[in-house]
This record gives C-alpha cells, sequence and structure tokens, in this order.
C-alpha cells in the first residue's frame, strides 16, 4: 500500500531551506564519474537534529559550466526526497520539472513552491 505524501505549506518549506544544518556525512575528497558527470553528495542534519537533508554536486565532463548543486530534505515517512533548492549553469533546453515553459540559458536557481510540490513536481521515490 502506497504511503499518501505529506502536504507542505510554503513556510514549510522555506523553513527547510532556511533552517541551520551541520554536515553528518562530508562529501567524498573527488566526485566519482557516472555517465558523463562528475558526482559528490553529502548528508545534512538540521541543528537540532530532527531533520536530515541530503546536498547534491554535478558537474558535465563536457561542459563544466553546466552543473548542479542542490539540497533534498529527506522525511522520514518513507515517501521520497523532496528536492529544495537547486542551483544550475546555463544548459538551455525547455525540460524543467519546475517550470517547463522557461528556458535556461543562463545561471539560475530553482527554489521549491507549495504550488509546484502540490502538482508533483520535487518529489522523488524512495530507494528500494
Amino acid at each position: 500500500m502506497a504511503i499518501e505524501p505529506r502536504r507542505y505549506t510554503q513556510d514549510e518549506i522555506d523553513g527547510l531551506i532556511g533552517c541551520a544544518k551541520t554536515i553528518t556525512e562530508p562529501p567524498k575528497r573527488e566526485m566519482r564519474l557516472d555517465r558523463g558527470h562528475l558526482r559528490n553528495d553529502m548528508r545534512l542534519r538540521s541543528g537540532d537534529s530532527a531533520l536530515e537533508f541530503r546536498a547534491f554536486m554535478r558537474r558535465s565532463e563536457d561542459l563544466p559550466e553546466n552543473f548542479s548543486i542542490g539540497l533534498a530534505f529527506l522525511p522520514k515517512d518513507g515517501t521520497g526526497e523532496i528536492l529544495l533548492l537547486r542551483c544550475n549553469g546555463p544548459h538551455g533546453g525547455f525540460n524543467d520539472s519546475f517550470d517547463p515553459s522557461d528556458p535556461h540559458w543562463d545561471f539560475h536557481v530553482h527554489r521549491a513552491s507549495a504550488e509546484m510540490m502540490e502538482a508533483g513536481s520535487g518529489r522523488r521515490s524512495p530507494q528500494p
């Protein structure tokens, strides 16, 4: 039976992004190459240790200006991580789940909104 994902208000989303965090698992010294992208992650915990997060870093091997650095919330209810914030280099195209109508020809930041989450964007399935 599938778990119904919790709905978050904009204030809750902003609080998850803005809360103080400490690194619990630092990134590796070297990024690893996977399908043409250099990758690295780290784990974080809120200042009160109640919440867990994952920060990720991705960079194209061929086009280093094409990068992504992001923050995901890892809820403990088993519904999967929630993408809160993503900073990107230029990559063009119209293939973004936050706003499919907006091309990305320059550096840009995506920030989760309650409206987009309600529409189904920003949540990733739990890993088996």
